[in-house]
C-alpha cells in the first residue's frame, strides 16, 4: 500500500485532505504539533485531547495518537523538529509529501514574526532535507497562499502565476520563501515539487475566515447566547473563496498531474465583496442585529482591497489532461 504523509493533519484542509484521501485506498501519515486539541480530526480520534498515558509508541518516541481508522496514523511531530521528521520521513518513504503545515496567520506573523519565518521556512526545509540526503522518490505538494501577490494585487486585476510577489506582511514573505525553496529543491536536486497557492478557502470545520465567524456569530445570536450584536473588521475588501471540497480535488489533480517546479493556483476566479458576505448571512436572521464595522482588533495592519485569482493554467495544465486520460 502506498503511504501519504500530511503535514499539518489537524488543520482545516489537512483535515478534509485525510477524509478524501481515505477514500482512495492510501496508508496515510498526519503529522500535527504536541498536545494539540484534534477538533478537526475528532472523527478519528474520538475524543479532543491526549494525555502522555494514551500515546503510543512510533519510532522508539510516544508520538502515536490512537485513531478509529486502521489506514490513518496520526504522529506528533512539529516540523521545527528537524531531527525527528527526519527519522518519519525516512522510515515510511512516502510516495507523497503535503506540506500543509505552516503558522497561516497574518496579524500573529507581525506579533511574533521569528515563529512565522521559523515554522514557514525552515520547517519547509526540514521537509525536504531528508528527502534530498536518502534519495527519495517523493514528490512534495507544497501549501503556498495569494498573500505572496501583496501589492501587485492592487490593480484590481484577476492574479497569475506569473503576477510578481510583493507580499506585504511576515505570513507572505516566509510563503515566498517557501516557495522558491521548493522550487530550487527540484531544480538542483531534481525532487518533484508542485506548489498550490491557495486564494480563500471556506467550509465545514473553518475558523478565523469571514464566512465561518459571521455564522457562528449569528448562531449565538439565535440561541440567546450573545447580545445580537456583531463586530467585524474591513466589510469593503473583495476576496475569492473556494469551497474546500472543491479545492481538495484540485489538489489531487495538481499532485498527480502538476508539472513539477511548477505553481498553481487554487482559486474561483470570482470576487465578492466581504459585505456582501455578511448581508447573505444575515437574511438567515429576523433579528434586529447592530453591526459595528472596523473593530480595531479585527483589522490587518495593511490589508489588499481586492484579491481575485486567474485558474486559467491550473485548468489548462490539469483539468484538460485528467480528462483525456
Amino acid at each position: 500500500m502506498e503511504k501519504i504523509l500530511i503535514t499539518g493533519a489537524n488543520g482545516f484542509i489537512g483535515s478534509h485532505l485525510i477524509d478524501f484521501s481515505l477514500k482512495m485506498g492510501f496508508q496515510i501519515y498526519g503529522l500535527d504539533r504536541e498536545n494539540q486539541l484534534y477538533r478537526n480530526l475528532s472523527h478519528y480520534t474520538n475524543k479532543l485531547k491526549f494525555s502522555k498515558e494514551d500515546k503510543q509508541e512510533f519510532l522508539g518516541e510516544y508520538i502515536k495518537i490512537p485513531t478509529n481508522n486502521k489506514d490513518l496514523i496520526l504522529l506528533e511531530c512539529d516540523i521545527k523538529n528537524a531531527h525527528l521528521l527526519e527519522n518519519i520521513i525516512v522510515d515510511l518513504k512516502p510516495t507523497y509529501i503535503f506540506h500543509f503545515a505552516a503558522q497561516p496567520y497574518i496579524i500573529p506573523s507581525w506579533e511574533n514574526p521569528v515563529d512565522t519565518i521559523e515554522t514557514n521556512v525552515l520547517g519547509t526545509i526540514n521537509v525536504f532535507e531528508p528527502i534530498k540526503k536518502n534519495n527519495l522518490k517523493t514528490r512534495v505538494i507544497l501549501a503556498c497562499t495569494s498573500t505572496e501577490y501583496g501589492t501587485s494585487a492592487e490593480t484590481n486585476k484577476s492574479l497569475g502565476e506569473n503576477t510578481p510577489l510583493l507580499p506585504i506582511h511576515p505570513y507572505g514573505i516566509s510563503k515566498v520563501a517557501a516557495e522558491l525553496l521548493s522550487r530550487q529543491y527540484y531544480l538542483n536536486f531534481d525532487i518533484e515539487s508542485v506548489n498550490l497557492r491557495f486564494f480563500n478557502q471556506t467550509g465545514i470545520r473553518r475558523v478565523n475566515d469571514a464566512p465561518s465567524d459571521f455564522i457562528r456569530k449569528l448562531a449565538q445570536i439565535e440561541l440567546g447566547l450573545i447580545e445580537p450584536v456583531i463586530e467585524v473588521g474591513n466589510l469593503d475588501s473583495y476576496r475569492d473563496f473556494t469551497d474546500i471540497r472543491d479545492s481538495i480535488k484540485a489538489i489531487w489533480l495538481a499532485a498527480k498531474k502538476g508539472k513539477p517546479g511548477e505553481t498553481y493556483n487554487i482559486c474561483s476566479n470570482r470576487k465578492i465583496q466581504i459585505r456582501n458576505i455578511l448581508n447573505i448571512i444575515l437574511r438567515y436572521s429576523k433579528k434586529k442585529i447592530e453591526i459595528v464595522e472596523n473593530v480595531s482588533q479585527k483589522l490587518r495592519k495593511s490589508d489588499e482591497d481586492v484579491i481575485i485569482g486567474d485558474f486559467s493554467r491550473i485548468k489548462k495544465c490539469i483539468f484538460s489532461e485528467s480528462s483525456e486520460s
